[in-house]
């Protein structure tokens, strides 16, 4: 008796650590087009971006078997990553798609699936550098040099991207023809082995990045293959990794301790996460009391890096100084991400919290990001949620 005790003592201390998610596969509801039961017209989605816009379809048709590797290798480096080549064509497809079907127009939604289906047979990103490979490859940021490469940008905008190419074939995927869904069985498989696969389940060293760490897409690849089993591990993963990168006083583990850009980078996590918490909430999942409190003071940080932002930098990295911290004042970014195109929308459904003004993101966002509709870093525009 007194070891049975014990036991569960020590169960209940280790449980009181950690988020402990317990989602199972029997609660997990997929909803049929990822972040909504039905695509219905929206005024955030672009009324340009159709695929009876010349210059829309032009951008998604220049992404078909696209060199990222070769790409990245020449113009990148571990600040920099001129992604828009491989990522604007997939927020356009998204939002093209997206009023496609709203507007019920056959002729889009076949351009729309032509577009899909060249991209599949041209083995498009497949042959960006494999996780396999990153292992071979120096970590980014050695020194603290901006300038030295980065090959794990190559893998993970790769793999970012192929998830929303997954996402645009969910909303599609009746009007595939069997010959056609095959094509894209092919292609989605041997994408998700070489740059998802590698990645589930395992614990990220640092940082709160895109399709969170990968998560997301995953989710995306369990709802195409209908395996609730998957969702079910990948959400509970995900809730756990959110407990452990994110600080009980909503600060996150590397994000928020990036130098001149520690609030963008902190804003970027925040947006991943709440999307994330977004879809797994929609799908069936319970979040964890403890991952929603530190969600809400994540948020509460984003705003603190608003009004206060000296108050927000004197919180010290537990880790020590940042490998990949910005130095530099001409790198600095001190606003909240505007590719966190409705970052706003976000905290207030998902924590309850309003978004204080802040005028350079609104304006970058309003500029150069909310015009392409979708929000690619969590594969959907939450001002479409409504």
């Amino acid at each position: 008796m007194k070891k049975l005790f014990l036991s569960i003592l020590v169960l209940g201390l280790l449980l009181s650590g950690s988020a402990y998610a317990k989602v199972k596969s029997k609660d997990i509801t997929f909803p049929g087009k990822y972040y909504t039961k039905e695509i219905k017209s929206c005024s955030a989605l672009p009324s340009r971006v159709k695929f009876n816009n010349v210059s829309t379809f032009k951008t998604i048709e220049d992404v078909i078997g696209y060199d990222w590797a070769k790409f990245h290798t020449e113009t990148g480096n571990s600040l920099i990553v001129n992604h828009d080549v491989i990522t604007v064509p997939g927020k356009l497809m998204l939002t093209a798609i997206q009023h496609a079907i709203a507007n019920n127009n056959q002729t889009n939604l076949d351009r729309g699936k032509d577009l899909l289906l060249r991209i599949a047979k041209a083995d498009t990103l497949y042959n960006s550098i494999s996780y396999e490979e990153l292992q071979k490859k120096p970590r980014c940021w050695v020194n603290n040099d901006p300038d030295s490469p980065c090959w794990y940008h190559e893998f993970e905008f790769a793999g970012q991207t192929f998830g929303n190419f997954m996402i645009a074939a969910i909303y599609l995927k009746s009007e595939f023809n069997e010959k056609e869904l095959k094509e894209m069985n092919r292609y989605i498989e041997k994408m998700y082995k070489k740059f998802l696969k590698p990645i589930q389940f395992r614990k990220n060293g640092k940082g709160f990045y895109a399709m969170a760490n990968g998560g997301l897409s995953t989710l995306v690849y369990a709802s195409w293959t209908n395996d609730k089993k998957l969702a079910a591990k990948e959400i509970n993963h995900t809730f756990n990794e959110i407990d452990r990168l994110f600080y009980k006083d909503g600060y996150i583990n590397d994000n928020s301790f990036r130098g001149g850009r520690g609030q963008w980078y902190h804003s970027y996590g925040v947006n991943i996460a709440l999307g994330y918490v977004y879809i797994a909430k929609l799908w069936g999942a319970e979040v964890p009391e403890k991952v929603q409190s530190k969600l809400v003071n994540s948020a509460k940080v984003v705003n603190l890096a608003i009004t206060n932002h000296d108050k927000f930098a004197e919180r010290k990295n537990p880790n020590g100084l940042a490998r990949n911290r910005i130095t530099s004042k001409e790198n600095t970014q001190h606003h909240t991400h505007q590719m966190a195109i409705a970052i706003d929308t976000l905290m207030e459904i998902v924590v309850g919290i309003k978004l204080e003004h802040d005028p350079k993101y609104l304006q970058l966002r309003n500029k150069f990001h909310a015009p392409q509709g979708t929000d690619d870093l969590i594969g959907f525009n939450p001002n479409c949620i409504h």
